[in-house]
């Protein structure tokens, strides 16, 4: 039994070890061992339940087909002179239908996606919730305008713990504005708070000139940073209560990396702060963390793949704004 153990905390050791540092996180005999052990049995048995939903799903869909078919018929009856009924009726009885067919499996892929990315996380010491009330220092974000004040807002995928001495927390925003026909969102992408050892005596925000900011906002009580690389200062704005260490913090080589930083985490506009401990940074990107589609078997190992690379992507992110 101490042996077992002793293996399994060894073989959990390499695979964070392996995960973390830039590089692919899927190489070696630690992963393979930890899908088939504790990954490729749940996902066995989220498939059997997907098959289940896809039953479902298709007999709801006819059945939806059925009450169309039934409203053209019935509608001359109730109504004598109307050939067919409204064109809207017809479409909003195929959406009922295609939501309620979907909830099944809906509620399939949260189950499998919660499964498999609890199994990567664990050997990080990563924990791992599907849904919260806020982001981490939301609130912090919409003061330094960070981010747009937005009329509602949804959060999901959260991820906490501990990388070297930077405690790190991160989730998924969907920020909108408006309501019906204007509705928009303003923004979707990923929040991190980053909390150092070592807090800044000082406030500075670089912001990013992206599609919801049609202009610089100075966020209350900083000033205007200047630099001297034009191409930065073309796509940033820097925002400080102290013009020494903000220029200490934002080096040429850190400017840089803010610019790679965006091409290589897959996403855009990517805007942050230093705010006494907490590097708090925005980045617009698609969803992460996805299981894939449940039109087809779970039991696939490329899905799991998928959502190791965005644990590594996380990590790197990391690491870039840690050594700043």
């Amino acid at each position: 039994m101490t042996a077992t153990l002793d293996s399994d905390a060894s073989a959990a050791a390499g695979f964070g070890h392996r995960l973390i540092p830039p590089g692919d996180p899927l190489e070696g005999a630690t992963f393979d061992a930890i899908y088939d052990a504790k990954i490729k049995p749940e996902l066995i048995k989220c498939e059997a339940e997907r098959k289940s939903a896809m039953q479902t799903f298709i007999v709801t869909l006819l059945a939806g087909v059925v009450v169309i078919f039934l409203e053209y018929v019935m509608t001359p009856r109730f109504f004598p002179g109307v050939a067919a009924p409204s064109i809207y009726i017809p479409i909003v009885t195929g959406v009922i239908a295609m939501v309620l067919a979907y909830l099944p499996l809906g509620k399939v892929a949260e189950k499998a996606k919660l499964s498999v990315i609890t199994a990567l996380c664990e050997p990080l010491g990563v924990t791992y919730a599907p849904k919260g009330a806020d982001g981490p220092a939301f609130e912090t974000f919409l003061e330094l305008k960070l981010l747009p004040q937005p009329s509602e807002k949804a959060f999901q995928d959260f991820l906490s713990g501990k990388r070297g001495p930077i405690d790190f927390a991160l989730c998924e925003a969907t920020l909108t504005q408006g309501s019906g026909k204007n509705r928009r969102t303003v923004f979707q992408g990923q929040l991190f708070r980053l909390t150092t050892p070592k807090p800044r005596l000082s406030t500075t925000v670089v912001a990013r000139n992206s599609g919801w900011m049609n202009r610089f906002e100075c966020p209350s009580g900083l000033q205007s940073v200047g630099l001297e690389d034009p191409k930065f200062n073309s796509d940033f704005a820097v925002f400080g209560s102290d013009q020494v260490e903000a220029r200490e913090i934002l080096t040429p080589s850190f400017m840089q990396e803010l610019v790679d930083l965006e091409s290589g985490y897959a996403g855009s506009h990517l805007r942050c702060a230093f705010c006494g401990p907490d590097l708090l940074i925005a980045v617009e990107g698609a969803n992460r963390f996805e299981i894939g589609s449940m039109f087809s078997t779970l039991v696939e190992r490329s899905r799991v793949e998928g959502i190791a690379r965005d644990i590594e992507q996380v990590f790197k992110m990391i690491d870039a704004f840690a050594a700043a």
